[in-house]
């Protein structure tokens, strides 16, 4: 699996796990969230025939289009329960206010037996995860806890906000907040080009 127009060593480990995992991806359901415009991103677009990628716009409504892209916010999409094989981000949930909303929304929205296939960066120096940022419940607006970090964010020129640094308890976290059974990956992966700080894919299984 050769990752179309480049790649950056964790988007090769994604696409890794994905080959592994489901060796027939081109042919499964996929929704991929925020995708990039090179590597496993593009690779999907190019040969997965039941793929549907997603950016969150805030001025779309969900399920309608916007440059080419269906609007959805991870913490509560519009897909009926059990519709994907897999669901598939990349760098995405450091950015989410209400991560354990997300993982039960996407838990709701794969088949038993589906995959959410994710990379996300974790602190090794860390054990237990520090939240950055929140969001009011009345005004929306932002609450600053840490100093704010922005990364770049393809459906933004604002960029997107970090809302969590997470430890090494992630795995705990994750399980705790939905019913899946977790796995996080590491790599040192000279022939696949994966040596790198955060190139950890996370592999959550529903079953």
């Amino acid at each position: 699996m050769k990752c179309e127009g480049g790649s950056i060593p964790r988007e090769r480990a994604v696409a890794l796990v994905l080959k592994r995992l489901v060796p027939e991806w081109q042919h499964v359901r996929i929704h991929e969230s925020s995708p990039s415009p090179r590597g496993v991103s593009e690779l999907l677009r190019k040969y997965c025939k039941n793929l549907i990628q997603t950016q969150y716009y805030p001025d779309v409504r969900s399920g309608e289009f916007k440059d080419g892209f269906r609007c959805e916010n991870l913490e509560k999409t519009s897909f009926p329960d059990e519709h994907f094989d897999v669901v598939i981000s990349q760098h995405v949930m450091e950015h989410v206010f209400d991560p354990a909303a997300v993982y039960r929304d996407v838990w709701r929205t794969l088949r038993p037996g589906g995959l959410y296939i994710h990379s996300v960066p974790i602190y090794k120096t860390m054990v237990h995860t520090v939240q950055r940022t929140a969001l009011d419940p009345v005004t929306k607006e932002l609450i600053y806890i840490k100093e704010p970090v922005y990364h770049h964010n393809p459906a933004s020129e604002e960029g997107a906000i970090v809302t969590f640094d997470y430890g090494y308890e992630y795995h705990d976290q994750v399980a705790s907040w939905a019913d899946f059974s977790v796995e996080i990956l590491r790599f040192n992966d000279r022939y696949h080009g994966i040596v790198a700080e955060f190139s950890e894919v996370v592999v959550c299984r529903k079953f």
